[in-house]
């Protein structure tokens, strides 16, 4: 693989796994198999709880941004210790965009205290998936990349690439955290 397109897949894809999956969960969705999660009862959300696998990284900046646009949200991980801060490199890429992630702390699933009007917006297909079987009560689900453009149904965790990576996909957070913002207010 030369260096230029190694380069252009790290910086919008994170990695050559995050291109694969990429386009993996692309044509899956364009098949229809995520479809089931933009059928959102609106009237039932009151609040957003964004969901990744540390809360180190996505999930954080998510909750932050929706904060900013006046929409109720928290976030947490699927995988992850309590009160742990903000990756770093997460701290700096969120910096850039105005957004200051210095004072947030990790909040492990288990932890969080769901309602019944929650919208659970997870990052990546798998976490949908693990969510639903092990959660008691019933909820609504989302992937946030299928509010953005262009939607996909998976974001491919920035944590340990490059910095135009962060850029980029916290760039494409913003962009559906907003089209949610839109939608729930």
């Amino acid at each position: 693989m030369s260096d230029s397109i190694k380069r252009w897949i790290e910086e919008r894809y994170g990695s050559r796994r995050g291109f694969i999956l990429t386009l993996w969960y692309r044509l899956l969705g364009r098949l229809g198999r995520y479809r089931q999660y933009q059928d959102v009862d609106w009237n039932e959300v009151e609040r957003l709880v964004f969901i990744c696998k540390g809360n180190i990284c996505r999930s954080a900046y998510a909750e932050a941004v929706a904060r900013t646009l006046g929409v109720e949200a928290v976030s947490c991980g699927l995988d992850t210790i309590e009160s742990a801060p903000a990756n770093s490199a997460a701290i700096a890429a969120a910096q850039r965009t105005g957004i200051d992630l210095r004072q947030h702390r990790t909040t492990p699933v288990m932890y969080l205290i769901l309602r019944k009007t929650d919208l659970l917006v997870a990052m990546e297909p798998w976490q949908t998936g693990f969510l639903e079987k092990h959660l008691f009560r019933s909820h609504q689900y989302t992937l946030l990349g299928l509010w953005a453009s262009p939607p996909s149904p998976y974001i491919q965790d920035p944590y340990g690439t490059t910095s135009a990576y962060f850029d980029r996909c916290f760039s494409y957070i913003h962009d559906a955290v907003s089209q949610l913002a839109k939608i729930t207010q």
